[in-house]
């Protein structure tokens, strides 16, 4: 269903908390906000080369503010906008009239610091200043929060109500809503990667070691491909979108992030793992400075005795760490203690690889205009609980 198919009523702006006046500063233009995307990407490349590691923030996040992404991203119909925080803002069309602003990790990119329980006023200033950067018709600014979340006195995570309440305490007009999607598994395991190959085979659990070694013994060669290999690699990850029920990019999307990547100095790196003369998995690895990404990973089903997203990782691990990257976010788990759920495999297998779980605080939302962010938000939820 194309948001654009949804009924629009007159829509009702805020500010503060209070309906906008017609005419006023809360119909923005953005003219502030339109440099060109290529002089954007050269300002941020310039940033990260400047800049010391990021080993303090709670997960690896340099990825989702370096120029490659955000030139992969533009391929995927977003735009980059300077909104003035330091950090880039992408905005995208939803339908006609309307739109959605986006950014990912603003406490670790540097925008402002991450104060605890004034997470919710900190977000309100930022979203005020984005706010004036952007097109009158954005609905809403979406924060993805690399953050720790908050839980509970026993480690558990909080329900949605709660955590809005508590989000909002610190903000004057209570605005900020928990998002109905994540746009980033707010679920992941982040691996560290000090001390090289030994001392990575150190932490790993013991059935992880085993899966290695029984790939050994059953010839599993793993090989590092260039993009040249996509077309194996998306023959793969189609055959796993259709078992997993997942929706598969195209080959050329993969092609462009490779492209994007040599383009702007993103470390990208494609694994093969062949058995027997057949591929039996594969994945795509990022890797920026001193941290790395468990991007995309495929496999076949066939071919599943021979281990190969095993000896993969093991791979892709060691080789990141001699690289001198610290940490590998592996990205997308099943949340603590839900053994039903689709991801408890993979969140067992990552676990395995000295994986240690973190739930990020996820995607929050600051609604600018309330009548089209309930519509669009009702379709978000909608679309994201029907059968794939």
């Amino acid at each position: 269903m194309e948001a654009a198919a949804l009924a629009r009523p007159e829509r009702a702006r805020v500010q503060d908390g209070k309906p906008a006046a017609a005419g006023g500063s809360a119909l923005r233009r953005g003219s502030a906000g339109q440099a060109g995307a290529v002089e954007l990407r050269a300002a941020w490349r310039e940033r990260f080369e400047a800049e010391d590691d990021r080993a303090g923030a709670p997960a690896p996040s340099g990825l989702y503010s370096h120029p490659a992404w955000l030139a992969w991203k533009e391929g995927q119909g977003w735009n980059i906008r300077d909104a003035g925080i330091g950090v880039p803002v992408l905005t995208r069309r939803l339908g006609t009239g309307i739109s959605m602003a986006q950014v990912v990790a603003p406490f670790a990119s540097g925008a402002a610091p991450d104060r605890g329980e004034d997470r919710g006023a900190v977000l309100e200033s930022l979203s005020r200043a984005v706010s004036e950067r952007l097109d009158g018709d954005c609905a809403f600014i979406r924060w993805d929060l690399m953050a720790p979340a908050w839980t509970d006195g026993r480690g558990a995570p909080l329900a949605a109500w709660v955590e809005e309440l508590r989000m909002n305490a610190s903000a004057r007009s209570r605005m900020l809503r928990k998002a109905p999607v994540e746009g980033l598994a707010p679920d992941t395991m982040v691996v560290e990667l000090a001390g090289g190959a030994a001392a990575l085979r150190s932490r790993m659990e013991a059935r992880a070691r085993h899966a290695v070694a029984a790939a050994a013994r059953r010839g599993t060669a793993v090989r590092e491909l260039g993009p040249g290999g996509l077309g194996r690699f998306h023959a793969l990850y189609r055959e796993t979108a259709s078992r997993r029920g997942f929706e598969a990019h195209p080959e050329a999307a993969f092609a462009r992030l490779f492209a994007e990547a040599e383009r702007h100095g993103l470390g990208l790196s494609l694994y093969m793992a062949e058995s027997g003369g057949a591929d039996a998995a594969a994945a795509i690895f990022a890797r920026h400075g001193t941290e790395g990404w468990y991007l995309f990973a495929a496999s076949s089903y066939e071919h599943r005795m021979a281990h190969g997203p095993s000896a993969i990782l093991e791979r892709a691990l060691a080789d990141a760490s001699e690289a001198g990257a610290l940490r590998m976010d592996l990205l997308g788990v099943a949340p603590e203690g839900e053994l039903s759920h689709p991801l408890a495999g993979l969140s067992r297998f990552k676990a395995s690889f000295g994986g240690v779980r973190m739930r990020r605080a996820g995607a929050w939302d600051w609604v600018l205009d309330h009548d089209e962010y309930w519509r669009w938000s009702q379709f978000e939820a909608a679309s994201a609980s029907s059968p794939a």
